[in-house]
């Protein structure tokens, strides 16, 4: 399935979820207004009707009193009046019910009041024109019936109002534990969906950032799985197929020059004997502008023949083939025989060559690669170090008892944005136009690779007199090894 399916899809289902919840919850809204609907419309009613007939019943008892007394008739018009009355609210009630037992009070106060009326007819018959100090029994029995019946049908419609209640909260409540309910089947829900969303893209996503930065530190072997349908492992397809180019490209590009280095090695041997030979006058004498001609063509062979060193042995470093023969060295000796070498150069810039040391212990290395980083940064801080300066080599201790060894010149120095960059190849530092005699930037990529053959460290730090401090760590060897190396010397 596409990412594009799976992100419509995951929506899609997160979309009908909320859906679901908000007509549920509309449901459970319409129901309660439903609710209250019934409860103000017609129970409140039902209880405004049956306490208009208790005050009724009431004023019916007081004024038969005052009929029975005075035989006023307009005690008896009221008396049909509120009889009339009694009997729309009997009408409007009867319509308003809700429950069997509404009904049956509804049904017991009519006959109350038709029994009250009959027997209130049968009194007036009996005693017309007579004057009563007090009403017959059976009519203040059916009066007393009647106003206890009205008290009854109120209380049935007060019950009835409560029960109501009591269901609406009873609904409210089902609701709120089904809301929750549904609210966590729709969280739980749509968190798997997320998650299955965030999956399908975090991870190809993190393959692919994984396989770009392999890809950007020369790792053309590395490879993005590539299985499925969906975009990403379209991607993934075109990922391999540039890496896998790329490999060929920089495969190519290793042979082109393992060889043109190797082919030119021998031509330059050549010429630089021919040139040694002439400046020693084998073949005859010459004068000073012949000489400083041929020293100046002596030390351009002498570069080109570094650079193409250089050259064979980055190509040797990226086939893995370099080799290291390694045993216990003292440093000072192979410092000082590297600083024999460039006290040429250094007198010609008038420059002045020391060595410190603080610890004469051996280190386990290859002393000729040894002697290769320390001559690159000997080379580099001459070539930047300006006439009447000093270039310092220390020897010192460093963390973990390893032993350090550091290079200090009075050049321009590194900036901080190069300090980690110049030990990459074919990075350099540019200050203005290039310098005479500037490298191909390939000098401090072979130190990096040789110490950390070494198991060691390379740095480039701020001298506070200005210029630049080199260092790389070296392991002291064994003493079971410098024994050894000794017994045998």
């Amino acid at each position: 399935m596409k990412v594009s399916t799976k992100v419509i899809c995951g929506l899609g289902i997160l979309m009908l979820l909320a859906f679901a919840a908000l007509g549920y919850q509309v449901s459970v809204i319409q129901q309660m207004q439903s609710i209250n609907r019934d409860l103000s419309a017609i129970n409140f009613q039902s209880a405004f009707i049956t306490l208009n007939l208790s005050q009724l019943s009431a004023t019916i008892k007081e004024f038969s009193q005052k009929y029975f007394v005075a035989y006023d008739p307009i005690y008896d018009r009221q008396l049909e009046e509120m009889r009339k009355e009694f009997g729309e609210d009997i009408h409007d009630l009867r319509k308003n019910v809700r429950t069997d037992r509404e009904r049956m009070a509804v049904e017991q106060l009519s006959q109350a009041i038709d029994g009250y009326w009959e027997i209130f007819s049968h009194v007036k018959k009996e005693n017309q024109g007579k004057e009563l100090d007090y009403l017959p029994p059976s009519l203040t029995i059916a009066m007393d019936h009647l106003q206890a019946q009205a008290e009854v049908t109120y209380d049935a419609v007060k019950v009835s109002i409560r029960d109501e209640v009591t269901r609406a909260a009873e609904a409210g409540q089902r609701a709120e534990r089904l809301s929750r309910i549904a609210e966590f089947v729709a969280l739980a829900v749509g968190a798997l969906v997320l998650w299955s969303i965030v999956r399908a893209i975090n991870l190809p996503l993190r393959r692919l950032t994984q396989g770009t930065r392999a890809i950007a530190k020369g790792q053309f072997w590395h490879r993005l799985p590539a299985n499925g349908g969906d975009e990403f492992a379209e991607v993934a397809r075109d990922f391999n197929a540039m890496a896998a180019r790329l490999a060929e490209l920089d495969q190519m590009k290793k042979d082109f020059v393992s060889h043109v280095s190797h082919d030119l090695k021998a031509p330059l041997a050549s010429i630089r004997q021919v040139m040694h030979v002439l400046l020693q006058e084998i073949p005859g004498s010459l004068n000073e502008q012949q000489k400083g001609l041929l020293r100046l063509s002596y030390n351009s062979a002498e570069r080109l023949a570094a650079m193409v060193g250089n050259l064979l042995d980055v190509s040797r470093m990226e086939a893995g083939n370099m080799e290291y023969v390694m045993a216990p060295h003292d440093l000072i000796p192979i410092l000082n025989g590297v600083m024999e070498e460039f006290e040429v150069q250094a007198k010609e810039k008038s420059i002045q060559l020391r060595l410190e040391s603080d610890a004469s212990v051996p280190v386990e290395c290859d002393r000729d690669r040894i002697v290769q980083v320390i001559g690159n940064l000997v080379d580099n801080a001459l070539k930047f170090s300006p006439g009447n300066s000093e270039i310092v080599c220390r020897i010192s201790e460093g963390r973990e008892g390893s032993i350090q060894v550091s290079v200090r010149d009075s050049g321009p120095g590194v900036p901080d944005e190069h300090k980690q960059k110049i030990f990459l190849k074919f990075h350099q530092v540019k200050q203005g136009r290039k310098m005479a005699g500037q490298g191909v930037g390939l000098g401090l990529a072979i130190c990096k690779t040789i110490v950390e053959a070494h198991q060691g460290d390379i740095w480039v730090e701020d001298n506070p007199n200005g210029g630049s401090v080199f260092t790389f760590m070296l392991h002291p060897a064994a003493k079971e090894e410098v024994i050894k190396c000794g017994q045998s010397a």
